[in-house]
């Protein structure tokens, strides 16, 4: 079970459900980082650009599951966000209620799927592994 949640963590935190958080906005004057954010501005955390960040991750762009598992550099890393390196649900107070309910959710679909299933590609198709961007629904 520990292989599929890393698989899990990895996937959400290569391709986060949503890549822009949902906005914020300040309710006083601060200084972050040395930028100016006034009161009364809306925020929104880019999930996808942090789960990307060569500075908190290494090799950012290589699907890597091994760096979650038991000895891995990331190994203490949760969906939670306490290390604010993973945050596909939002963090501390702001995070998403129901991640709770949708973790165990998505490591149970995805196991009855590879269990009850033979998966095997197509002859012959060309499959087309670019990117877009965009909200998954």
């Amino acid at each position: 079970m520990n292989y599929l949640k890393s698989v899990i963590k990895e996937t959400m935190r290569l391709h986060p459900l949503v890549p822009l958080l949902v906005l914020r906005e300040s309710t006083k004057s601060s200084k972050i980082y040395g930028y100016d954010i006034p009161a009364k501005t809306r925020v929104m955390v880019n999930a996808w650009a942090i789960g990307s960040d060569p500075k908190s991750w290494e090799d950012p762009d290589k699907f890597y599951l091994e760096r979650f598992m038991d000895g891995g550099n990331k190994s203490h890393v949760d969906f939670r966000g306490h290390d604010f390196e993973l945050i596909p649900f939002g963090a501390r107070r702001r995070i998403w209620s129901g991640i709770h309910f949708v973790t165990p959710t998505i490591q149970c679909a995805l196991a009855n799927l590879l269990h009850i299933f033979d998966w095997k590609m197509p002859d012959r198709v060309d499959t087309d592994m670019d990117e877009g961007h965009g909200v998954l629904v």
